[in-house]
């Protein structure tokens, strides 16, 4: 059964018979956040049980649930095919959300300090998979009443590598920008990437004010290489390029997203390294790594500060994350489906 979300509209029509009808429900479904044909009871009974029949609302299940003692609440969902994917519900101190959704199942990537990479890559989500997300996000910040802004953000930050699955993310971006569904502004979404540059200028192309964050993690070469592989393809040198280009496209910052590692990347020889990076165009965003492996190891707080400290004293433009979700593996980089590990059958690709 297809999921209504990305039905071909003249096969919908003909169903419907009145074209109107498909404007109440997208009424129903991106503004409403109603997620029960049942419930749209501005359609007449029989084509309710049509769209039962022919239909379902998201093309996913929730199997999980975790709840943050900050707010934060991480959401495990079952696809069709029995894959599995998270996405994080995010609310900051002054109640305004954000969504951070997933665009692959597993990651091709295979960056080290993220545990997503672990998983190697299985498929790409669908269109519907993708909206999907927000869609039962969106129901579930409706009916948090301690909301102020009715709007929400959108940041690809969760599972996968968003510009590796490009077709589909561009797809949902236009139903989260279409103003007869969720009609979000392109500078509420932010695409994370570990530097796909071939696709950033395409992608402005068709959103000039949607947002791009880069990880870079170091500004060495030899050692993203060691803990990035895609920097072999990728350089350093070309992807500043390309940011600068984007730049000239857009006029607004790029945020660079720095996952701080003991012993790796926050020396003083590190901020040397960072010093192609200040300028107008680039705003540093400090991660403190949020778990730890064979190749990375957590800094104490004493050197997250020292790194954060010098790098102001150097005139760079520089936060610091605020971690969110931690106690519920809900953290930037730590999104990774264990009940993946069950399926024998999904073997990565």
């Amino acid at each position: 059964m297809d999921s209504i979300i990305f039905t071909d509209i003249k096969f919908l029509n003909t169903i419907l018979e009145k074209p109107y009808r498909k404007k109440q429900i997208d009424h129903f479904l991106y503004k409403k956040a109603v997620l029960s044909f049942d419930h749209m009871h501005n359609l007449p009974k029989n084509i309710r049980e049509l769209l039962k029949d022919k239909f379902k609302i998201l093309s996913l299940k929730l199997e999980k649930e975790s709840k943050s003692i900050d707010g934060t609440i991480k959401f495990l969902f079952r696809l069709d095919d029995d894959n599995f994917i998270e996405s994080v519900y995010l609310k900051d101190i002054n109640n305004r959300i954000t969504f951070c959704i997933s665009s692959q199942v597993g990651c091709r990537m295979g960056c080290i300090f993220c545990k997503t990479g672990e998983m190697g890559l299985i498929r790409n989500l669908t269109v519907s998979e993708i909206v999907s997300q927000v869609l039962y996000m969106f129901s579930i910040m409706k009916s948090d009443s301690s909301v102020v802004d009715r709007s929400f953000n959108i940041v690809f930050m969760g599972m996968g590598e968003p510009l590796d699955n490009f077709d589909n993310v561009v797809m949902a971006i236009k139903i989260f920008i279409d103003k007869d569904k969720f009609g979000i502004s392109q500078n509420r979404i932010t695409i994370s990437t570990c530097g796909i540059i071939d696709k950033i200028i395409p992608l402005a192309e068709k959103f000039p004010n949607i947002n791009i964050a880069l990880s870079l993690i170091t500004a060495n070469q030899d050692k993203r290489e060691k803990i990035m592989p895609i920097s072999k393809k990728f350089s350093l040198e070309n992807i500043i390029i390309t940011l600068k280009e984007y730049y000239n496209l857009k006029n607004n910052r790029i945020t660079l997203e720095y996952v701080m590692i003991k012993d790796f990347n926050i020396s003083k020889d590190d901020i040397k390294l960072l010093k192609k990076f200040k300028n107008e165009i680039f705003h540093i965003n400090l991660i403190p790594l949020n778990f730890e492996s064979e190749f990375c190891k957590i800094p104490s707080e004493n050197e997250i500060k020292y790194f954060y400290k010098a790098l102001l004293k150097e005139g760079f433009t520089v936060t610091i994350r605020y971690k969110r979700g931690i106690d519920i593996d809900g953290a930037c980089g730590m999104l990774f489906s264990n009940r993946l590990n069950e399926l024998d059958e999904v073997k990565p690709i």
